[in-house]
């Protein structure tokens, strides 16, 4: 089954209203958004929602009104509003990692401890709209695979309360450590906070357009006016090709490592898994003078290979690695969701042919499961695999 690939490109920046716009425009309903929006306790903003063109090329721009002397500007504001809101969990719980994100990143830069710092720009009821709207719009598309191109941060300076600053703006450099940045002749600021912040969280990669078959495009118009040079920010919608292509081909990456910290190796394992690796291994091995020692091994796709490749090198002591092309068969595999004492959990069904061969419940499910049951996992699995043979 082919995988669902939503693709970012940041090639003129991005904002929350570019990726609001962009959202809407490739197919997601506005109610989606609204109804996102409505479970904040907060009233102070009108949304608006129209075609416009930037440069003559046809986008849709969702600008958002809000009274700038009202809105929460501190940490304990913004978490009040969002532990209320009757939201998906999931976007809950990535809302107040986000903001929380932008409130340490924020702290660090002035020297202020998180829970007396105010936001000014960046704060306000705006970004609570950018950023539950974008996390709304995202879960309802459910894409499988989300990645991005290198973001564009634009150059130059900026003016803002604290005076001029260069672009990017020290915030927006924190938040994208790690992405693949670049600028071109476009002054200003192209790349928001706010913008930094949802890329850097939604792609798990970063790189040129991966192979696969478009079947949406959409288009978020920004509010700039830039002489001869669209300010849009586009979404690729679509599945990944199967065949000789399949999965973008699969690489084997390895590395001998003789001088890690244990505790350091299985953090990267974490990443690397977060990052697109297929599978990371661990082998204890023994090398040259006697000295134990492990081999790091990854499955990754080709798409993903260079981010989980740089990876290995900043968060472990390995200073070289391998990697060749593999080969490999799969089974198709599809979801069955059972009830399990009212819990929901995921059956994972492997087929040939069109045949199960193999099926087995999610850990994941089973866990969460056993804890909202008081029941040991175990238990939670066998009930789960004998409703779904029933």
């Amino acid at each position: 089954m082919a995988d669902r690939i939503l693709y970012i490109e940041a090639s003129s920046g991005i904002s929350g209203d570019m990726l609001l716009g962009s959202l809407l425009d490739v197919g997601v309903p506005p109610e989606v958004l609204y109804e996102a929006w409505n479970a904040l306790d907060i009233d102070n903003y009108e949304v608006e929602i129209f075609e416009t063109k930037k440069s003559d090329m046809r986008a849709l721009r969702c600008r958002v009104h809000t009274e700038e002397k009202q809105g929460p500007r501190t940490w304990k504001a913004y978490e009040s509003i969002l532990k209320k809101a009757k939201l998906k969990d999931s976007v809950r719980k990535n809302a107040l990692q986000l903001c929380s994100t932008l409130f340490e990143i924020e702290g660090a830069i002035h020297g202020m401890p998180l829970q007396k710092l105010h936001l000014h720009e960046m704060g306000g009821t705006d970004l609570l709209i950018d950023v539950v709207g974008t996390l709304a719009a995202v879960d309802h598309l459910a894409p499988s695979i989300i990645t991005a191109s290198a973001v564009n941060t634009g150059k130059g300076f900026i003016t803002f309360s604290h005076g001029k600053v260069p672009v990017p703006a020290p915030a927006t450099s924190r938040i994208l450590t790690g992405v693949p940045v670049f600028q071109n002749e476009i002054s200003g600021e192209l790349t928001t906070p706010t913008g930094a912040l949802l890329v850097k969280h939604l792609a798990k990669s970063f790189g040129d357009l991966p192979l696969m078959k478009v079947e949406k495009i959409g288009v978020g118009a920004g509010e700039r006016e830039i002489p001869h040079h669209p300010n849009v920010m586009r979404i690729f919608l679509g599945t990944s090709v199967k065949g000789d292509a399949d999965d973008d081909h699969i690489y084997m990456a390895e590395s001998n490592v003789d001088d890690s910290n244990p505790q350091i190796l299985a953090y990267f394992m974490e990443k690397a898994f977060e990052n697109g690796a297929l599978d990371v291994f661990f082998t204890p091995i023994v090398m040259k003078k006697n000295r134990p020692a492990v081999r790091v091994s990854m499955l990754v796709p080709q798409a993903q290979l260079q981010t989980v490749v740089r990876l290995l090198f900043s968060e472990t002591t390995a200073i070289g690695l391998r990697y060749w092309k593999v080969e490999r068969e799969k089974l198709e595999r599809r979801w069955k969701p059972i009830k399990f004492r009212k819990q929901e959990i995921r059956i994972k069904e492997s087929l040939l042919d069109g045949n199960v061969l193999n099926y087995q419940p999610e850990y994941e499910d089973c866990k969460r499961a056993a804890a909202a049951l008081g029941l040991p996992v175990k238990e939670v699995m066998a009930g789960a695999i004998a409703t779904y043979l029933k």
